[in-house]
């Protein structure tokens, strides 16, 4: 407990009192482990201090929209708490990750009242909202190529193994971003004979991360 509350501090420049201290919570998360789904309620306030996770939105067609992935400092059940409302969207571990977990208790009874917590979050939504008013419009109006170079260029330093990264199969990338599994296919065809990427199997090692970089307009999701 004591290292994770450490972690908090380093990373929020945030101090917990010694009362609040006992009530908060450190929760662990196995990877592709759910951590929010949508329309439940809300039991608290989440912040990351190690690990990362996807934010995502299920369409009508069953599928889910990516939005982000998150890494530290990040946090989880703001907007919840702010609107009284329940889960907005669904948040799954990419990989083992550690989050302080603030119960509603102890935001309503005492966090709320503190000024320098207030602003801590108001950060983050401020935040979100920038970056989900850029990615709304990248996922309506972007190309495939675009969008799937983005979530490549975003994920490259995660889950690599003799210099490929370790991705999430084709059909699942294209559910991500939009698309069909034929789409995703066909421009990694195209990049590997351009020499951008190369396959081998689910796994896809970037030969040029500029060019591919380039492709993806310096957009992130995150």
């Amino acid at each position: 407990m004591k290292t994770a509350v450490q972690q908090f501090k380093n990373i929020y420049q945030y101090s917990l009192s010694e009362k609040d201290k006992i009530a908060i919570q450190v929760l662990s998360f196995k990877k592709d482990e759910s951590i929010l789904t949508v329309g439940e309620k809300v039991k608290g306030i989440y912040f990351l201090i190690n690990g990362s996770y996807y934010v995502s939105n299920p369409e009508i067609n069953g599928k889910e929209l990516l939005l982000r992935r998150c890494t530290p400092p990040s946090i989880l059940g703001d907007i919840e708490i702010f609107q009284h409302c329940d889960i907005q969207s669904n948040c799954h571990a990419t990989e083992a990750c550690t989050f302080i977990f603030v119960p509603t208790e102890l935001y309503e009874q005492s966090l709320k009242k503190d000024p320098a917590f207030t602003e801590l979050l108001l950060k983050e939504l401020t935040f979100k909202l920038k970056t989900c008013t850029t990615l709304s419009r990248v996922n309506a109006l972007s190309s495939v190529s675009i969008k799937l170079a983005a979530y490549l260029c975003t994920t490259h330093t995660e889950n690599t193994y003799d210099g490929y990264l370790i991705v999430e199969n084709n059909h699942h990338i294209a559910n991500l971003i939009g698309t069909t599994n034929r789409h995703v296919n066909r421009v990694l065809k195209r990049w590997e004979d351009e020499k951008i990427i190369e396959r081998n199997n689910e796994k896809i090692k970037i030969l040029d991360f500029e060019r591919l970089s380039i492709v993806a307009e310096d957009i992130r999701y995150k």
